[in-house]
């Protein structure tokens, strides 16, 4: 199965993509930030595609539950990642 970034990933709760999705026709370096100088420059780019994309919930989720994940996935940061499971750790609290 492959991530947002069209690389491979593995467990039986992964999406499924189709390739057909817009992050499987652009470099996968553009969800992959090298250094902090480039993610303002990345997401700009990359969040556009995100929100246009029909699997954006499913991705997003994906990467929800796995806060080892690194770089773009659903459109958010690792960072904007976990303030969502933050939130969701106070709610069920």
């Amino acid at each position: 199965m492959h991530g947002s970034s069209g690389r491979r990933i593995s467990g039986t709760n992964a999406p499924t993509f189709d390739g057909t999705q817009v992050c499987a026709q652009v470099d996968p370096e553009m969800f992959f930030p090298d250094n902090p100088s480039e993610w303002i420059t990345k997401l700009r780019l990359v969040r556009p595609l995100c929100n246009s994309c029909e699997f954006q919930a499913p991705c997003l989720e994906y990467a929800v539950e796995r806060p080892e994940l690194m770089g773009i996935w659903g459109g958010s940061t690792q960072q904007e990642r976990y303030l969502v499971r933050k939130s969701r750790r106070k709610k069920s609290a």
